[in-house]
């Protein structure tokens, strides 16, 4: 075994006793994984009851707003006043890059700790560098993977749900081939892995620091679809599952 093999073996041993994934449990189980046959069937994107029930907010990305508010869903800009006066809510989508406005990083963790969910869809990496060094984690770049070399590692069951079983395939669902990269990062709980099978690499696709009642989910880095894009199912469903990942903040708004 090579140098390079043995120390992808470590790392992907490493990986996988801190970050289940269902019938992986080391670097054999991986090479197996990922040889094997990919997912078969459709998202299933379908709008229900407790995704309209959330109050979602967007901080930038309006396009994104205009199409989600005809699914249905209560979204709006954030408005920082209100949650100046504590009317928190459920979700932040943030596209925009932090110190965008001066104390939008302190504002977002006060959200945060009031049970917010702030979801990164843009400036990812800034983002990750930010939280990163504000929660005491380091943060030490992105890690690019050409498609073919891809082999995506579901860490959270719960954020695939409406997704067919087995191994996340390109071909099926083609957020995957388009946003191939990651972040290398301490102290996240990592809900998506991206393992590079011909660089014998490993990273976060979809990182997470929880934070107070809430936490800073960071997808990507580099998540920048069109407005037709959207409405394509598996990146619909990706975002109804960000949407209902943690529990309501339950607040009330005056």
């Amino acid at each position: 075994m090579s140098t390079k093999e043995c120390g992808f073996s470590k790392t992907a041993n490493e990986y996988l006793a801190t970050h289940p994934v269902a019938g992986v449990a080391d670097c054999g189980d991986l090479k197996k994984y990922a040889s094997s046959a990919a997912w078969k069937g459709s998202v299933d994107a379908t709008v229900q009851p407790c995704h309209k029930a959330r109050r979602v907010r967007f901080w930038g990305a309006l396009e994104h707003m205009a199409v989600m508010r005809g699914w249905g869903l209560d979204v709006d800009e954030f408005d920082p006043e209100a949650a100046s006066r504590g009317c928190y809510p459920d979700v932040i989508f943030c596209h925009l890059q932090p110190n965008y406005t001066f104390g939008d990083v302190e504002q977002m963790l006060d959200a945060m700790r009031h049970g917010t969910h702030f979801v990164t869809l843009q400036a990812t990496d800034m983002w990750s560098a930010t939280l990163a060094k504000r929660l005491g984690h380091t943060y030490s770049g992105v890690m690019n993977a050409a498609p073919q070399d891809a082999v995506w590692l579901v860490n959270c069951p719960k954020l695939f749900e409406g997704f067919p079983a087995g191994r996340p395939d390109a071909g099926s669902a083609p957020y995957f081939r388009s946003h191939t990269c990651g972040m290398y990062m301490t102290g996240e709980r990592c809900l998506l892995g991206l393992a590079d099978m011909k660089q014998k690499r490993i990273c976060s696709a979809i990182a997470q620091y929880p934070y107070g009642k809430g936490a800073a989910t960071l997808v990507g880095p580099f998540v920048t679809p069109v407005a037709k894009e959207i409405n394509e199912p598996s990146y619909k469903r990706l975002l109804l599952n960000l949407i209902t990942l943690l529990p309501p903040v339950c607040g009330k708004c005056s």
